[in-house]
């Protein structure tokens, strides 16, 4: 986990040079290899404050914060959890007459992952529109989706139309989700979104064109904000997080491959 100090003092408080050194605390830090980054800031009266108001920029002189402590400088962490980051800044020598701030970096690994397969094919864009689009078929071709059927009167694509998905997993894990389509244009895009509650756990599409007498086919995936099972996944094991991700992102790629591969071979 990563965590930033922002290292506080009140330039009021006098203390000696030997006092407020921080050579010693850097050395060790860096021998226990937990400190990434760290510099000391100018003084807080050579900093300018920026605001913007009715699309007017306004430039201030100081820091924004009236308060008697000033940020003086910042250390990056990598520590294990919370209590090694509170350990690590109470040697810190400012927390003796100031005050060290511990914030943990928002990592989110997750939002935002990302990954697409192309293939080509002789079958016409109508036809792969065709197959893209038949939602109760999808459990014939794809590793993990076992089925899905449209839902609330839906017969077929229809942007802001809702389909079921029901999906097994490697692990073992089930799971059945609701999914609202995004884009409906035949015969070159269909898009859906996989919805937690009002958030959007990820985002699929299909993107369809001609390419020099074949067709060419992009499937893409996207993790959203909402919650899944690789979220679960990463939280649970944060300094894996990144591998975590990837490996996920890796089964993904292979599983559209092989769905692309089983449908347009239908």
């Amino acid at each position: 986990m990563k965590f930033l100090l922002l290292i506080r003092v009140d330039p009021s408080v006098e203390v000696t040079p030997e006092e407020s050194s921080p050579e010693a605390w850097v050395e060790e830090m860096d021998g226990r290899g937990v400190r990434l980054q760290g510099d000391p800031l100018r003084p807080a009266a050579e900093s300018r404050s920026v605001r913007v108001r009715d699309g007017q920029v306004l430039v201030g002189d100081g820091p924004f914060a009236e308060t008697k402590e000033q940020i003086g400088g910042f250390d990056l962490l990598e520590c294990a959890d919370l209590e090694e980051a509170l350990e690590v800044a109470a040697k810190h020598p400012v927390a003796r007459f100031g005050v060290v701030e511990v914030r943990q970096l928002d990592e989110d690994h997750v939002t935002g992952a990302s990954t697409h397969v192309e293939v080509l094919t002789d079958a016409t864009p109508e036809k792969v529109w065709d197959l893209i689009t038949d939602v109760a078929r999808l459990g014939e071709w794809s590793p993990e989706c076992t089925g899905g059927t449209w839902l609330g009167g839906a017969r077929g694509p229809a942007a802001g139309a809702r389909f079921e998905g029901r999906n097994s997993f490697p692990n073992g894990d089930t799971s059945t989700v609701t999914c609202a389509v995004t884009a409906a244009e035949r015969p070159a895009r269909f898009a859906w979104d996989v919805l937690d509650g009002e958030r959007i756990g990820s985002s699929w599409s299909y993107e369809v064109s001609a390419a020099g007498g074949r067709t060419r086919v992009r499937h893409s995936f996207a993790h959203g904000p909402g919650d899944s099972g690789l979220r679960k996944a990463a939280q649970r094991d944060p300094a894996r997080a990144v591998a975590i991700v990837e490996d996920r992102l890796a089964q993904i790629r292979e599983n559209m491959s092989k769905t692309l591969g089983a449908m347009l071979g239908s």
